[in-house]
């Protein structure tokens, strides 16, 4: 009986654990510090369960590496991640799984201090 109780109580923690919000340090890029400069634009959207925000930035490299720092943060928690320079710039994504479902996060780097960001996944996953 005293082994059940322990394997039960192992199954409960381990579905707590797995259910719980994922803290990641991109979403705190969300957090007001942008919204007054003129180099930024915010988007966020919820829809049919999908919850989508995104950060253009125009010629602004301080905060293309605040963003691209914030992503260097979460990579260890990815399933996948992948970067890709080109001429035109660098592209990195990572997808992170929580809540059974996949986080997408990616950002998209130009050569001239811009670029664009952006995390999307279904609400469940942010619970």
């Amino acid at each position: 009986m005293k082994r059940l109780t322990i394997i039960l109580l192992c199954i409960v923690t381990a579905i707590a654990a797995f259910a719980r919000p994922p803290k990641l340090i991109v979403e705190n890029l969300f957090d007001g510090r942008f919204n007054n400069n003129k180099s930024v634009s915010i988007s966020i959207y919820k829809n049919n369960g999908n919850y989508y925000r995104g950060i253009t930035v125009n010629n602004n490299p301080g905060i293309i590496k605040k963003i691209a720092d914030a992503i260097e943060q979460d990579k260890p928690r990815a399933s996948n991640y992948s970067e890709h320079q080109g001429n035109d710039g660098q592209y990195t994504s990572l997808q992170i799984i929580n809540n059974g479902e996949i986080i997408y996060i990616g950002l998209q780097r130009d050569r001239h201090g811009g670029g664009f960001f952006f995390i999307q996944g279904k609400e469940k996953a942010f619970k």
